[in-house]
């Protein structure tokens, strides 16, 4: 499914979007005009667009170095590589209709596999009406995501997703693109759950480093020597 983590104070956000609004921004990057017309229709500030947005690329920098460094997204992503950050900008009925995002993504020197897709909202909740972030899985279930400013949402990039139109204010966000070490969700999942089990038992003056700790710090390794994966 997806996964919410609290990443920046609502002071660095309101920081952020401040500057953000002062730069030029262009249409968002599509394949076509029927494709903007279509499925996305938005701005953006992608990272190296122009000398006028450099102060851009130095904050899309920080949050990506905060991203890779916090301990609760590399326990969730074990993440290797964070390509193409950008950030986005819905607003006066913008949207981006219900899409696949591709399976490779970098430029000519790298195609990198993108397996988990990454959404940090920057704007109050409050401060924008619609722009939700909709998952729609092949079973049929749906979640509707709409969370405080300063949580990143983690989600399979194999699920069909959308941006609901912006109907009132501005919906500012950074998003982003994880090639995992653990390739397959089901196995991220397990091996994100016991390397919290161990945590959690770490902590705990009664299990840590007891035999039940031990063992479960074991299977812990021996499933990461199972399933990580260096190569690209």
């Amino acid at each position: 499914m997806h996964c919410k983590v609290p990443l920046l104070s609502a002071a660095e956000c309101d920081q952020i979007t401040a500057t953000l609004r002062q730069l030029p921004w262009q249409e968002g990057h599509a394949p076509g005009g029927l494709y903007r017309e279509k499925i996305k229709r938005n701005q953006e500030i992608a990272l190296e667009m122009s000398p006028e947005t450099k102060v851009a690329d130095d904050i899309m920098a920080t949050i990506s170095r905060k991203l890779m460094a916090n301990a609760d997204v590399r326990n969730k992503t074990f993440a290797k590589t964070l390509v193409n950050p950008r950030f986005n900008l819905c607003e006066n009925s913008g949207f981006y209709a219900k899409h696949a995002d591709s399976a490779f993504l970098g430029n000519q020197r790298q195609q990198v596999r993108t397996d988990i897709s990454l959404t940090l909202f920057l704007s109050d909740p409050d401060s924008y009406q619609g722009g939700e972030l909709s998952l729609q899985y092949a079973c049929g279930d749906a979640q509707l995501i709409k969370p405080a400013k300063g949580c990143v949402v983690f989600y399979p990039s194999g699920v069909m997703h959308e941006v609901k139109p912006v109907t009132n204010g501005q919906r500012i966000c950074f998003v982003g693109w994880i090639q995992s070490h653990i390739q397959d969700p089901q196995n991220r999942s397990i091996l994100s759950e016991i390397t919290t089990l161990c945590d959690d038992m770490m902590a705990d003056p009664n299990l840590a480093l007891g035999d039940l700790h031990t063992r479960a710090q074991n299977i812990k390794h021996n499933l990461f020597r199972r399933w990580w994966q260096n190569h690209n």
